[in-house]
This record gives structure tokens, sequence and C-alpha cells, in this order.
């Protein structure tokens, strides 16, 4: 897979909130990092980073409005929208990704959780 296809695979592991599909698309030990809240490091770390947050989902849909390639970086502006305890928030955020082979071995967001609209 090329980097995009990679990144837009995890989008749709999302979409599916399955834990065990989003985890296979990183390296063992991927750095994931919401920027301001917290690091995780390596697939046990994420798991449980984000294993709790998708068991409050309901909804999960990653619209991309803008997408750079720059050879194994992936460079996202998107909408995730979501519903979370039965709340739909629209979260919008800027990324970046890091693809090592078919895996994503470094994923950083931007966003202020404060100012979504």
């Amino acid at each position: 897979m090329s980097p995009e296809e990679v990144v837009r695979a995890v989008a749709g592991a999302w979409s599916r909130l399955d834990v065990d599909e989003i985890l296979t698309l990183f390296t063992a030990d991927a750095v994931y990092e919401n920027v301001g809240i917290g690091v995780a490091t390596g697939t046990d770390e994420i798991r449980q980073a984000i294993e709790p947050m998708i068991r409050s989902l309901s909804f999960f849909d990653c619209e991309i409005v803008s997408m750079a390639v720059s050879g194994n970086l992936v460079f996202t502006e998107r909408v995730d929208h979501i519903v979370m305890d039965g709340t739909p928030i629209p979260f919008r955020i800027m990324g970046i990704w890091e693809v090592k082979g078919d895996r994503i071995s470094a994923k950083r967001d931007y966003f202020n959780p404060a100012g979504q609209s």
C-alpha cells in the first residue's frame, strides 16, 4: 500500500470502531500522539489510549478535507465526525502520519478540543 492508502485504511478502520483492525496498521513501536493531550508508544500503549474512547463512540466518520503526501509523510486536514456518549461532535484536526512500509510508525494530531464547533 502507498502511504496515502495506509492512512485511508486507518480512517476506514476507525469508521468501523475496530481497535484490532486499527492496531494492525501500526508498527509495533509506533508513536501515537494527540498533541497537548498525550503520547502512546507501541501498540499496547496505543490500545490503552484509544480503547476507552472507542467504547464511548457510537459513530465515527473521517472527512478528509485535504491531503498532501511527501515521500513517507501524509498530511491531513480533516473533520472527524463522532457521536460520543450520544452527543454529535465534529473535531477539526490537522494530522501528520509517518508511514514505514504498509504501517504507520508515527501519528501526530493537532486540534483544540475546547474550540470545536
